[in-house]
């Protein structure tokens, strides 16, 4: 990418840098309970997950998901995969106390937490500050602080990814370097 796309980006990908990792919520939010609401919960000690299921809506200070579906899946008392669906399943999250929130929406969000990935996956979106990534899947690798957009392969009318960074991003950003 060029020095100039770069540094757009930087605005709409900093929330995950950090942020994702004490699972998408300022500093602050870690603090904070987690609290899920969901039409039915079912709890299976033998194969080690957790489903929540219909209109879920997981919140841990300012962080916001909702799912149709969201499962925990966990080894003893770690979490070990978080896996939200939905059409979409949405995470809204301000990443610090000085930027817009970012909105994130998929059909299937999960986080890995033995890889530090976070994916985004089918119809795949993020926005924040009017700037937008989408694409079939976004990976976002925690420990490399590296994002990966990926379109779909042999479909020419949706294969591609797409960026969106509107002039006044370009302007704020500082370009010279």
């Amino acid at each position: 990418m060029t020095n100039s796309l770069c540094a757009a980006l930087l605005p709409l990908l900093f929330f995950l840098s950090g942020t994702v990792k004490t699972a998408w919520s300022l500093e602050s939010d870690r603090d904070q309970p987690i609290q899920i609401t969901a039409d039915s919960a079912i709890r299976d000690e033998i194969a080690g997950e957790t489903r929540y299921e219909g209109n879920v809506v997981l919140t841990q200070g300012s962080l916001i998901i909702t799912a149709d579906r969201l499962s925990i899946s966990h080894r003893a008392n770690d979490a070990e995969r978080i896996v939200a669906t939905g059409r979409p399943a949405t995470l809204v999250q301000q990443p610090s106390q000085d930027q817009e929130p970012v909105d994130a929406s998929a059909n299937r969000i999960e986080y890995v937490l033995s890889q530090d990935l976070v994916r985004l996956l089918h119809d795949a979106r993020v926005a924040q500050s009017g700037s937008t990534l989408s694409g079939e899947q976004i990976d976002y690798l925690l420990r490399q602080r590296s994002v990966r957009a990926a379109g779909t392969k042999g479909d020419a009318s949706k294969g591609r990814v797409q960026v969106v960074i509107p002039p006044k991003n370009l302007r704020e950003t500082n370009l010279d370097g």
